[in-house]
């Protein structure tokens, strides 16, 4: 259902006249058709909170004016708008899609809308910068209808029947989660058309990502959460001991495991705090909101996964009167794998990382190698410097952990410090530093390259300043690209307690080969290439493209050089000395 609503939406706001700016942007390039079928996304993202929250009857805040109640209910609800999806097809109007936005810019607003009974939910979901495009724009009765008609029933027999959204679960959101992956979007701005096609599975490969089943979830909580969870309620003050404790998924998906081990923790809280074996929803509601603030942590490479791992756990934890949880901070877009330590950075750069792999000139590669060794030796340690850095963050994330996020006031001024962290000279600085460390594996050894070697590094750490714009900007890029994730930057309040880390990490980490496949690779754009007949006959069509297509050959060369960068920063970089040997497989190296 979630596929058909986005191809009638996304059709729907192609087609109605009023839609200039959209397709002018489209056309022109403005807007890539990937950022549009992101603001889709959200959009039925959007739709599925409110269904569940309406379903659930959490959306109005307790002692809600019942006239304003009646309001929203008759003129602006999502049950008004599947009841007319039930029985009509729609006009060509659009008073409808202005209801439905109306809805959401109050939810995201910090009054709320108390003339409709509507609180201030606040979050990205609700916020002007998630849909801007689409806020602007308009879509026919007929086309919304089509697509609320698409998330709300299932045809069985000829007879359609609602979706049970009072009781939807985190592994739905999984299963819708894990059939986006095999899409992309396909636009005709002419003919207004909008499809979804299928890439032989090219996305899921790429982002690792696969379905966890409920009862694997079950067993490995009973395992591994359940004996933290006693010796948490064994302690002198329990609700402490179970609010203290830090819970995390580096590869997190749709948040199957994060929605799991909350509802576990949660349950206890709310019985050490009602002193009741079997605490009443309204006590497992509040708990649970706390838990989700506090204990949780997670980590995807795919941001489509973060964004639905936290409308996955905003569900769950939707309490009435307060607003969604500040997630921000703990439910990180990321590549769990490629990042920097403190005692790595401390060390410099390793002369293994001047390799030559595909498109180095192997003299600036022997070159840079030679600097390398010259520029460690008889250096002093950055040791001081990094865990000066660290502490300071830890200190201030600290903080903002403990703040609170109860009210709306309370949620914006968390966004603001975290804001405010996240701009900081100090962060700022080690993050450079880290991703410049990161960079060093996967730079162009060219004579155009960005040249950075242990020297450079050493400059960064005494002065920000010292590193020219045009290799900051190459820094940058390269951290996009790659997504490097520093575990300590990200959550420095985890790692620079007495702990050192999360006390318990729970995952179903992706066991996919670190290799590109050519077949997967062409097969959207060249599928013959992908249908040749032996590796060879592949080979000698891709070598063909450097005359016949550039642009695709390019990207082709840009796609096997990024394969080859990550294979040799986890073969080099000194972060998977147990599991670096032989042909890489991402379980292991997860597990390590």
């Amino acid at each position: 259902g979630v596929e058909r609503a986005i191809a009638a939406l996304g059709r729907g706001f192609l087609a109605h006249p009023a839609n200039v700016e959209l397709r002018e942007a489209l056309r022109g390039g403005e807007l890539a058709a990937g950022d549009y079928y992101r603001e889709l996304l959200r959009l039925v993202y959007r739709l599925i909170f409110l269904f569940v929250a309406e379903d659930r009857d959490l959306l109005h805040p307790p002692g809600a004016d019942a006239r304003a109640r009646e309001r929203y209910r008759r003129f602006y609800s999502s049950e008004r708008l599947r009841q007319l999806a039930e029985r009509r097809r729609g006009t060509r109007h659009g008073d409808l899609y202005q209801a439905v936005c109306l809805v959401f810019s109050r939810l995201g607003a910090d009054a709320g809308c108390p003339e409709l009974a509507l609180p201030a939910l606040g979050g990205f979901l609700f916020s002007e910068e998630a849909t801007p495009r689409l806020d602007r724009s308009q879509v026919a009765n007929g086309d919304l209808l089509d697509a609320v008609r698409a998330l709300s029933f299932l045809e069985e027999g000829g007879v359609l029947r609602a979706v049970d959204y009072r009781n939807l679960g985190s592994e739905e959101l999984g299963s819708v989660y894990e059939s986006l992956l095999e899409l992309h979007p396909e636009l005709n701005l002419e003919a207004a058309s909008f499809e979804l096609a299928r890439a032989a599975g090219h996305e899921r490969k790429t982002t690792g990502s696969y379905y966890t089943p409920a009862s694997l979830v079950s067993s490995l909580l009973d395992s591994a959460l359940e004996p933290l969870l006693d010796e948490a309620a064994r302690a002198a003050d329990p609700e402490r001991a179970l609010l203290d404790l830090s819970v995390c998924d580096p590869a997190c998906g749709s948040g199957h495991f994060l929605v799991a081990a909350a509802h576990r923790i949660a349950k206890r809280l709310a019985s050490v705090r009602t002193g009741e074996e079997e605490p009443a929803p309204e006590a497992l509601r509040a708990a649970l909101r706390d838990v989700v603030s506090r204990c949780l942590y997670g980590v995807d490479v795919s941001p489509m996964a973060v964004e639905l791992c936290k409308v996955s756990l905003w569900l769950e934890a939707l309490d009435p009167g307060r607003p969604l949880s500040f997630l921000d901070a703990h439910i990180r877009c990321g590549n769990s794998l490629l990042g920097a330590t403190p005692e790595l950075l401390s060390a410099g750069i390793p002369d293994e990382a001047f390799k030559a792999i595909e498109g180095d000139d192997t003299k600036v590669a022997g070159a840079l190698r030679r600097r390398n060794r010259e520029e460690r030796r008889g250096q002093l340690s950055l040791d001081d410097f990094v865990l000066d850095l660290e502490a300071r963050l830890a200190e201030d994330a600290a903080a903002l952990d403990a703040a609170p996020d109860d009210t709306i006031g309370a949620l914006r001024e968390k966004e603001r410090r975290f804001r405010s962290l996240a701009e900081s000279e100090e962060y700022r600085r080690s993050r450079l530093l880290a991703d410049a460390w990161c960079a060093a594996f996967v730079q162009e050894k060219t004579a155009h390259g960005p040249g950075i070697t242990t020297g450079l590094i050493r400059r960064l750490a005494e002065s920000a300043n010292s590193l020219p714009q045009e290799t900051r900007r190459a820094i940058e890029r390269l951290a996009d690209d790659f997504r490097f994730f520093h575990w300590h930057l990200e959550f420095p309040a985890v790692f620079a307690g007495a702990k050192g880390g999360f006390d318990c990490v729970l995952s179903n980490p992706p066991w996919d080969q670190i290799q590109l496949d050519d077949r997967e690779f062409f097969a959207t754009s060249r599928p013959d290439i992908t249908a040749a007949a032996n590796m060879a006959a592949r080979k000698r069509a891709i070598a063909k493209l450097a005359s016949e297509h550039p642009q695709l050959y390019a990207a082709y060369r840009a796609a096997v050089r990024s394969v080859e960068s990550v294979q040799h920063f986890v073969h080099k970089s000194g972060c998977f000395p147990l599991t670096s040997y032989g042909r890489l497989n991402l379980a292991p190296l997860f597990v390590e």
